[in-house]
């Protein structure tokens, strides 16, 4: 994308396996499907997309095989945050000679006591300076452990090479600070479904919705009611997509989401081991949270 414009309705992808291997043609027939869907465009590799399973092997391919099916003009943001900033600075690089237009970096957390604000500014700062491509912040404390302060934030957000921020903390309080202190033209995702319609109420960029590997086209449909001032239609649409999008998230994961995928039609599949899909005494509760968006 040429300038690149950060807005809209993103799924973070979910990598489809066959066999526990990645399978790169799922992907590109996923992708395909949610290119007619009114989607942005999508993150590749994220939290959803078990980027932390993969060897570097596999995620340079899924990496290619994405861009192949990724039109020019729908964002490809690539998930490339590592435990060290060396490794996150050449995975960031290796996107970029992919063809991603952005990248996605998640805090580091293993070790959890270091990572202080001054460790983390330092981080995003030394990426950044060396990235071939915009990055953006990742906050997920329910993954990582760590919140990344809006004070910083707003520090960050100065770079030029630092895009946005996807926070997935759920803290509407947090995430208004967030939009109040960093500039125009800073990209403010919100990551959690539940809350997508209030985030734009309070100025967010758009989402990067899980459940919108599920019902892309719903995910939209809030953004675009939203942005035509449809505030109620907005809001009832937000009200019937939550119970799903939780049912998800909160309650089954990626076995979840993946399960999900396959009953409107897409390429789910198993998620990797140690992760596991619902159980079947479950899959009734989701049927019934699909039906309403079945065509």
């Amino acid at each position: 994308m040429n300038p690149l414009v950060l807005k809209g309705v993103l799924p973070p992808v979910a990598t489809p396996f066959l066999n526990d291997e990645v399978a790169l043609d799922a992907l590109k027939r996923n992708l395909k499907k949610y290119n007619q869907t009114g989607l942005s465009g999508y993150l590749i590799l994220g939290s959803n997309g078990e980027g932390v399973y993969l060897s570097e092997k596999e995620k340079q391919r899924v990496l290619e095989a994405a861009r192949e099916a990724i039109p020019e003009d729908m964002i490809f943001m690539a998930g490339t945050g590592q435990e060290s900033t060396r490794a996150t600075i050449r995975l960031t690089n290796q996107a970029a000679e992919s063809g991603a237009d952005c990248a996605l970096v998640v805090t580091p957390n293993f070790y959890k006591g270091g990572m202080t604000r001054e460790a983390l500014n330092r981080h995003y700062l030394t990426i950044a300076d060396s990235a071939k491509i915009p990055i953006l912040i990742y906050n997920v404390p329910q993954f990582t452990g760590i919140n990344i302060a809006p004070e910083l934030i707003e520090n960050l957000a100065s770079h030029p090479n630092i895009a946005g921020i996807k926070d997935s903390s759920g803290n509407i309080g947090q995430l208004a600070e967030i939009i109040r202190t960093t500039p125009n033209g800073f990209a403010v995702f919100v990551g959690n479904a539940p809350v997508f319609f209030p985030a734009l109420c309070i100025g967010a960029t758009g989402g990067i919705l899980a459940v919108a590997n599920i019902i892309p086209e719903a995910c939209v449909e809030i953004k675009k009611q939203y942005d035509a001032g449809n505030l109620e239609k907005a809001r009832q649409l937000q009200a019937d997509m939550t119970p799903l999008a939780r049912w998800v998230t909160s309650g089954h994961g990626i076995g979840g989401l993946k399960t999900a995928m396959e009953e409107m039609g897409y390429d789910g599949g198993l998620p990797r081991l140690p992760l596991l899909p619902p159980k079947k005494h479950d899959l009734q509760s989701l049927r019934e949270l699909l039906q309403p968006f079945r065509s």
